[in-house]
């Protein structure tokens, strides 16, 4: 049987060519793949050699910052229109897949919840409303009170303060980088130029996030660049049509014409 696993690897070194190709100008672009790594790719531009290396995060937090930051939006949005009269419950249970807050389909969430709650401004309690429900879990919003003013989230969603999720984070960064120079020190006489591609398994974490956190890292100067490869998009992966594309951004770079942010 045909296993179903994406190939992490190709959706990454595909966000990375693509974005040096679309926001650095670059040109003059080969890629190969290195059967025996370290590296997982050797990548020429205009005559460069980089040795290219894949790593991925699983970052459970930022799908509970994700659900956090709906149920601000919608409380926020909801005091700003006069709406909020009560105390609602934005629950989620299971892990039902949760747009970016940049989409369309995360502010038809928003309209949904903020119709809600000016449809029940007067009542005391409602039944619970389904904003996402399908075979990963559901959110629902519901009225519990007609006190108060308020959008809490229930459900099993481990809440973290910004603080501590952003240090977990550069905490598993600064792991990573350290690692990985220990796995590569075989290449680096030969090929001083390495890339660190950092692949964020679900594709929940804001870029935001990710620049915030790495500016907390530190002894990452032996690397030529590093590049996140963020959430997926609806561009298709150029390299493997069958693989998802993915939208990606420089962290750090010893090449200021790569750094757009």
């Amino acid at each position: 049987m045909k296993s179903e696993r994406i190939d992490e690897e190709m959706v990454c070194v595909d966000s990375l060519l693509h974005d040096l190709r679309e926001n650095c100008g670059c040109r003059d672009i080969q890629y190969q793949r290195e059967l025996n790594d370290p590296p997982d790719f050797w990548v020429t531009i205009s005559g460069e050699k980089y040795a290219v290396e894949v790593t991925s995060i699983v970052l459970d937090y930022s799908y509970d910052a994700r659900c956090q930051k709906l149920e601000s939006r919608i409380q926020e949005i909801s005091l700003s229109k006069h709406l909020l009269k009560g105390n609602y419950a934005l629950e989620v249970m299971g892990r039902p897949n949760i747009p970016k807050n940049t989409s369309v389909q995360w502010k038809d969430l928003e309209s949904k919840a903020t119709d809600y709650v000016k449809r029940t401004k007067e009542l005391t309690s409602t039944p619970r409303m389904y904003l996402l429900n399908n075979r990963d879990g559901y959110v629902a919003i519901q009225k519990l009170s007609d006190t108060g003013a308020s959008v809490g989230l229930a459900g099993p969603v481990e809440v973290k303060w910004g603080v501590e999720a952003k240090m977990e984070l550069s905490n598993l960064i600064q792991n990573r980088i350290d690692t990985k120079h220990i796995s590569l020190e075989r290449v680096l006489p030969k090929c001083p130029n390495v890339i660190i591609l950092f692949y964020d398994a679900y594709g929940f974490c804001e870029i935001d996030d990710a620049l915030e956190s790495f500016r907390k890292v530190r002894g990452y100067d032996w690397t030529h660049s590093i590049f996140w490869v963020a959430s997926f998009t609806s561009r298709p992966n150029e390299l493997d049509p069958k693989l998802p594309g993915r939208t990606g951004v420089f962290l750090y770079s010893k090449n200021y014409d790569w750094m757009k942010v």
